[in-house]
């Protein structure tokens, strides 16, 4: 049978040109230390991940690989905004306002991602939650995540140098509202921090959601908590002096019909 029109062929060329570097990939082989048969594995530290997760003989659920990995993911996204918003505070007291900013907006596609990853939970039957909820999380609860409590005080952590650098400028929020263009850098650095706030309780909307669609909405949590009390939180913004400002440069703006 002819292999004339048939495309197939057509790769052996490539295999011949990168087979010669095979022979090198495999002498030159890992060199930094740790566990794994490439740098990459070793880098990213790709055993000591798989190590923490629950080994599948052990699962109450087999759903619980999904739940777990979620969380796990979660903590070191919510870490990496922890950490990322330590350097926006020294940029802002630095007066590096569009370096802060370009942080913050990190920050805010860190939290967007939060929120489209925590949504997968949904496709878990509530009837399987249940069984790692009863058997696998003791008294555990999400209130409890640290990488979460660290993120609840942004607003003491960022605003006091925020408001320093204004200050230290002769400028109110309503005059920085009010002539954006004259006072680019700072109204920048303005909606980047409201962009943030936004963004988190975004997430905190979806997290309630999440919740009451799963356990419901008029239960206690593991911690004996109203599950109805998350609701709370998705109405505590970090920077409620920015949003009132928005309130108060409208109320200067009359119709004129």
């Amino acid at each position: 049978m002819s292999d004339e029109g048939n495309d197939a062929p057509a790769a052996f060329p490539l295999i011949t040109r990168y087979s010669s570097l095979i022979p090198f990939m495999s002498r030159t082989g890992p060199i930094l230390k740790g566990r794994g048969d490439t740098d990459y594995e070793r880098y990213v530290r790709v055993p000591d991940l798989l190590d923490l997760q629950k080994p599948v003989a052990e699962l109450s659920n087999p759903e619980e690989r999904l739940f777990q990995t979620t969380h796990q993911a979660a903590e070191l996204w919510l870490h990496q905004v922890d950490y990322e918003i330590d350097r926006a505070v020294e940029l802002i007291r630095g007066g590096e306002m569009v370096f802060a900013a370009d942080l913050l907006d990190r920050c805010s596609r860190i939290m967007k991602l939060l929120r489209d990853q925590i949504v997968i939970v949904e496709t878990m039957a509530p009837a399987d939650y249940h069984v790692i909820r009863t058997t696998s999380l003791g008294r555990g609860s999400g209130q409890e995540s640290p990488g979460f409590n660290k993120l609840l005080d942004v607003g003491k952590r960022v605003w006091p140098a925020f408001e320093e650098l204004i200050v230290g400028r002769g400028l109110t929020l309503i005059e920085i509202e009010r002539n954006p263009r004259g006072h680019h850098e700072l109204f920048r650095l303005v909606q980047a921090m409201m962009d943030y706030d936004e963004a988190f309780l975004n997430w905190r909307f979806t997290h309630m959601r999440l919740a009451f669609r799963v356990i419901g909405s008029k239960v206690m949590s593991l911690k004996g908590v109203p599950a109805a009390q998350l609701e709370a939180g998705t109405r505590e913004p970090l920077f409620p002096r920015l949003w009132e400002t928005i309130s108060e440069l409208t109320s200067e703006f009359k119709p004129e019909y």
